[in-house]
Formats: C-alpha cells, structure tokens, sequence
C-alpha cells in the first residue's frame, strides 16, 4: 500500500513542476526542432526533450515513445524513406490552447504529427503528442 502511495505522489511531483514555454515563438521553435529530431528517428531524444515541458509521467512518455518505436518498422516498410518535414497549419481554441500540424513526408505517403500546448497561467506546456495516417483531419 505504501508504494502505491509513494508512486501516486511521485507522479504527482513530475505533473507539478513541468516547466513551461514562456512564448508562442519558443512554442513554436520547440516543435520545430522535435520534428527534426521526429524526421531523424530521434524519437527517444525528443521525447526527453518534451519531458520538462510535458506535465505526465515520465514512466508514461517513455511509453509513448516505446510504442512509436515498436511501430515505426510498419512505418518504413509502407512509406519508404523519410524525406522532411512540412509545417501545415495552427489551430487555436482561445488563447489558452495551440495546435500544430506538420507533415512528415516519405517517399511513398505522408503522416501527420499533431502537437497541443497548454497556456493555463503565463507558460505553455505540452498537452499531447500523436502522429497518424489518416490526412482526413488536415483537409477540414
């Protein structure tokens, strides 16, 4: 009981005290350069990037990155090559909430990263990370 106890709270430590991005321009740069990092499957380095701005678990964006690593073979086999990436468009929900689109272009099909960020007081913090196949989403 005393360990449930104890991984409860140290979950709780490393939600609370994630840092934040201080501007739209450095949330912006960030994502940049993940996606760089995401193009050179530099997945486990950019994942420990996003740790100090992302309030989960770590034990849970270590898992994150296990399952795109699992998967990424899949990925490979069916689009070939990674050839860059391409910036698409922000979405925002008032000015507590940012989204951006990137494409992540291969030889034969492309993907899209979603990134969200948080602004809840004067920081922008990671609010989730996910990439599909489905380009449904980017058309609307």
């Amino acid at each position: 009981m005393k360990s449930i106890i104890l991984m409860i709270m140290m979950a709780f430590t490393s939600i609370s005290f994630a840092k934040g991005l201080e501007s739209e321009k450095q949330v912006r740069e960030f994502s940049d350069k993940l996606m760089d990092q995401f193009i050179a499957k530099k997945f486990t380095e950019g994942l420990n990037s996003a740790k100090e701005y992302w309030p989960l678990p770590e034990v849970e964006i270590d898992g994150l990155g296990n399952q795109i690593i699992q998967q990424w073979p899949i990925v490979d086999q069916r689009f070939g090559q990674a050839i860059e990436k391409e910036f698409v468009k922000e979405k925002r929900i008032g000015k507590s909430f940012l989204r951006y689109y990137y494409l992540h272009k291969f030889e034969n099909h492309s993907i899209y990263w979603q990134l969200d960020f948080y602004k809840p007081k004067n920081e922008w913090k990671i609010n989730s990370i996910i990439f599909l196949d489905t380009l449904e989403t980017l058309y609307e």
